[in-house]
């Protein structure tokens, strides 16, 4: 399975991840589900949604998976097999609905989240590793989508300010907001899950989660159940939220002040400061301050130079 999507176009400091999109439920397991995998929940349509984000430059992590196999929003060292809103494997939906003819070993518990959580997961850590190479700061998107019985079109949550600096999640607010046209929400209901929660202490990511109503994009008027609803303004709503996330890139680099230099370019740029300081600290009327250029092509040759030219101008101590 195809856990990350590379940006097709110039990387900006932005990693999305799309947790609930996949539908997909192995035969080897569905043997022991009441209903047919079909008919389980999902933030339906969210991956072909946000298609274009690689086009932005934005790393995307996403999976086939049914939530229902392993919950990648849910903790997997919290409550194994119970409710649906806090399982790692929920045996129940929503409605309080069995999902199992009988309760799942533990070891069948582990078998789904070491195939279906735990491979996310890694994906998701190594993109933001990756592009903490690149960046000072990331922002982490967590994409999702909602029922329509909740009011809002779009519901940002960064926990009450615990999972992002406030520039970050104002960005993302005010991208929404302006660009899309939406109802947007702050902390409503939805305040991020276990993925935002578990980067509340990184000191370089901020992470974000926006829900989408899902009234905004599917049909629910044509729906015939137990069929799932059919696109309703499926592409005005994807090119409103297109939109925003230009936006939320284009000034995604602004916010963390850029493409972090090369260890070459920090060592040189250190060291010049060295130099200046000690050329300056020198100086006399009669040897005025050096002007240094490191050569970063050859750091080394140039910054040596230099510190001799300072050493020659260097005034007797008193």
């Amino acid at each position: 399975m195809r856990w990350t999507i590379e940006p097709a176009a110039p990387a900006v400091p932005i990693v999305a991840c799309l947790p609930h999109g996949g539908v997909d439920y192995p035969r080897h397991l569905a043997q022991d589900l009441i209903m047919g995998p079909d008919t389980l929940w999902s933030d339906r349509l969210t991956r072909e949604l946000y298609d274009f984000l690689p086009e932005l430059g934005i790393t995307t992590i996403t999976t086939g998976f049914s939530r229902f196999v392993a919950d990648v929003n849910r903790d997997p060292h919290g409550q194994q097999h119970g409710s649906f809103r806090n399982s790692v494997v929920a045996a129940h939906l929503r409605s309080g609905r069995k999902i199992y003819r009988k309760e799942l070993t533990r070891a069948q518990i582990r078998y789904r989240i070491k195939l279906a959580h735990e491979p996310f997961h890694r994906a998701l850590d190594a993109a933001i590793a990756s592009r903490l190479t690149q960046f000072p700061r990331i922002l982490l998107l967590d994409l999702h989508s909602f029922g329509i019985e909740l009011p809002g079109d779009i519901i940002v949550g960064d926990r009450h300010g615990t999972t992002a600096q406030p520039e970050a999640t104002n960005l993302v607010r005010a991208a929404f907001t302006e660009q899309t046209g939406f109802d947007v929400r702050m902390n409503q209901r939805y305040i991020g899950g276990w993925t935002v929660r578990r980067f509340t202490d990184h000191k370089a990511v901020d992470a974000v989660a926006v829900e989408v109503n899902q009234r905004c994009y599917l049909n629910f008027k044509g729906r015939r159940y137990p069929d799932p609803p059919p696109p309703g303004d499926f592409e005005e709503t994807k090119r409103r939220l297109r939109t925003a996330l230009e936006k939320i890139a284009a000034n995604s680099n602004i916010r963390t002040g850029g493409v972090l230099p090369s260890h070459h370019e920090v060592r040189d740029q250190a060291l010049k400061k060295r130099v200046d300081w000690r050329c300056q600290s020198k100086a006399t009327a009669a040897a005025p301050m050096i002007q240094v250029t490191v050569n970063s092509a050859v750091p080394s040759r140039s910054i040596v130079s230099c510190m001799c030219l300072a050493s020659a101008y260097r005034t007797p101590a008193v």
